[in-house]
């Protein structure tokens, strides 16, 4: 499990990696944005402070063809030669000549136009409502007036009935050695269409102000301009802002978490009054990693690396895919295909070697868990061999039914060709002369039952070596034994209750000897001794029964090759006893090692 596990880690620590980065790219985005807002709203109100200059140039620079007005100027010096009543007359030739000369500039330069004399008197006006039909009306307490009326251009902002009027005022000569006749004053007054002119050619969203509320105000597309109205509650704090007393103008500030204004004041009469605009742009920020992906336009999209993404995406999915395909897929599927072979039958326990890692553990724990169950319940349970427990051993003695070598002559053995087994004579029994008393009782013999189990699977024997003694003997023995009767027939067929019998075995006399010692070790050797003769006995009957010679087949032998399975059964699985059986397999004897845990 390591490689997958440790592939885990890598893509959590990857994703990590890719969120983190995510959200500090947002930070440094919005840092970046955040600054460069601050440098375009500083570059916008240096715009809208040139422009306003600029066009304050150009207003005072078309009042040229009225300050050179031939009647302006003959009336002009007529109204400023007395101090008494201005004549009617005068009045209504400068109304007619500024209606004039208005009407000759370009639309909406002027929207008001005065003449003045050299008292300040307002001779004749075109615009301006207010001062219709009040002659004591005058603008000689203005500075740009009373400069104007001296000999100067001068240019100004007044807030004249809670609207803002931007001011350029002209003297009119008639003699240069004398003080100017009088002068002409154009007021344009800053409303929505004006703030739109700014706004288009500087680009920036702009809104004047006076008196703590916005008069006019104008955005370029893309910018909602009653964002703007929030200024509102921020300009009575402008008071307490150093910078904006000082320099006439204020830092950059965020309102409504994504609109940066800078305030600045307009230059002249309305300084003091505390008139002024304000320049806003939107601050392009993201609140989190999705709105940062969602501001990439399709230029964005087609200029990413994909060619160097879209095979890591491949590299970093196959590696995962292979991973748990070993470490996880094919484990499964294992334990799956052994589940079913013990589901059908075909094997009591799974094949611990066939596991790794943890499924192994899982192996091993079910079949002890099956076992101790199977033992709660008295569920009887073929003993499985070592091979279907621990999977193919190549090391493993290989067990098989055992065969010795025939006498010269002798015919071999027939194959089990016929539906039952052939006839068996009633072997011959031995008495061993009766032990002597001891303390100890011998363990009773074990009786074989006549029926054979089911055939497990095979563990093979090696074959024993033949002994010369034995074979020398063999045609003895060969006598002694009575002649196998021929089948019967149906009809003379009868029941063979003294071969059906069950046979007890004799005691052999290795356990009388290990029982007169009364050693505990001689007692556990004794029992082994006489279930090994049980055993043997069984085997010579099944071969007998399969038409399988036993000649040459001692105990002792029998016993050696027993014995020396038995070792290395132990020394393999680490199991504290082995038990044998004989069962027939392929019409053969075999017989079949067990091993036992507990």
């Amino acid at each position: 499990m390591l490689l997958s596990r440790f592939w885990y880690l890598i893509l959590a620590l990857a994703l990590t990696a890719a969120v983190g980065g995510l959200y500090l790219a947002t930070s440094v985005y919005n840092r970046a944005s955040g600054t460069a807002m601050d440098q375009a709203l500083a570059a916008d109100k240096q715009v809208v402070s040139w422009y306003l200059n600029d066009d304050a140039r150009r207003r005072s620079s078309l009042l040229l063809k009225a300050v050179l007005d031939e009647t302006l100027r003959t009336q002009l010096a007529k109204a400023s030669s007395s101090q008494n009543k201005v004549p009617e007359e005068a009045r209504s030739k400068v109304r007619d000549a500024l209606r004039k000369l208005n009407d000759e500039m370009p639309k909406d330069t002027f929207s008001a136009l005065f003449a003045v004399d050299q008292y300040g008197r307002v001779i004749g006006q075109v615009g301006f409502d207010q001062a219709s039909g009040n002659p004591d009306f005058e603008l000689g307490g203005y500075p740009v007036v009373a400069d104007a009326l001296h000999g100067w251009v001068r240019d100004d902002a007044w807030v004249l009935d809670d609207r803002i009027y931007l001011i350029v005022a002209r003297p009119v000569e008639v003699d240069t050695s004398q003080m100017p006749a009088g002068a002409v004053v154009g007021a344009r007054i800053v409303d929505t269409s004006y703030v739109r002119q700014i706004s288009k050619r500087s680009g920036a969203a702009i809104a004047f102000f006076a008196g703590g509320n916005v008069k006019a105000k104008a955005a370029p597309e893309g910018f909602d301009p009653t964002k703007l109205d929030t200024v509102v509650s921020d300009i009575g704090s402008l008071a307490k802002d150093k910078d904006y007393e000082q320099k006439g103008y204020s830092q950059p500030k965020i309102l409504m978490g994504d609109v940066g204004v800078i305030y600045a004041k307009i230059a002249g009469e309305a300084w003091d009054l505390g008139a002024g605009y304000v320049v806003g742009r939107t601050a392009s920020k993201a609140g989190t990693p999705l709105d940062l992906l969602q501001m990439a336009d399709a230029g964005d999209k087609k200029n990413a690396p994909w060619y160097l993404l879209a095979p890591l995406f491949i590299l970093a999915a196959g590696l995962g895919l292979i991973f748990t395909i070993f470490e996880h897929t094919r484990p499964l599927r294992t334990l799956r295909v052994e589940a079913e072979r013990m589901a059908k039958g075909e094997t009591d326990m799974l094949q611990v070697s066939k596991f790794r890692g943890v499924y192994r553990k899982i192996a091993s724990d079910l079949n002890d868990g099956t076992d101790k169950v199977a033992a709660k319940g008295g569920v009887p349970r073929k003993a499985a061999d070592l091979e279907s427990v621990l999977g193919p051993i190549p090391a493993a003695p290989e067990m098989s039914a055992f065969s010795f070598p025939m006498e010269p002559g002798a015919a071999p053995p027939p194959t089990p060709s016929s539906p039952g087994p052939a006839p068996v004579s009633k072997p011959n029994i031995i008495q061993p002369p009766a032990p002597k008393p001891s303390g100890v009782q011998p363990p009773p013999p074990r009786q074989s039952a006549g029926v054979q189990p089911p055939p497990p699977k095979d563990i093979k024997l090696p074959p024993p070596k033949p002994d010369a003694a034995v074979a020398a003997k063999e045609p003895a023995v060969a006598a002694k034994e009575p002649a196998a009767p021929p089948a019967p027939s149906p009809a003379t067929d009868q029941p063979r209750d003294e071969e059906d019998a069950t046979v007890v075995s004799a005691i052999p006399p290795e356990i009388l000897e290990a029982s007169a010692t009364g050693a505990h070790a001689a007692m556990k050797e004794a029992d082994e001794i006489s279930e090994w003769h049980n055993i043997y006995e069984e085997f010579l009957r099944t071969k007998k029964q399969c038409g399988e010679p036993t000649a040459g087949l001692t105990f002792e032998k029998f016993q050696g090759t027993l014995r020396k399975n038995r070792e290395q059964l132990i020394s393999k699985t680490g199991c504290k006893k082995v038990k044998f059986s004989v069962y027939v397999k392929d019409g053969r004897a075999a017989l079949k090692a067990s091993p036992i845990r507990e």
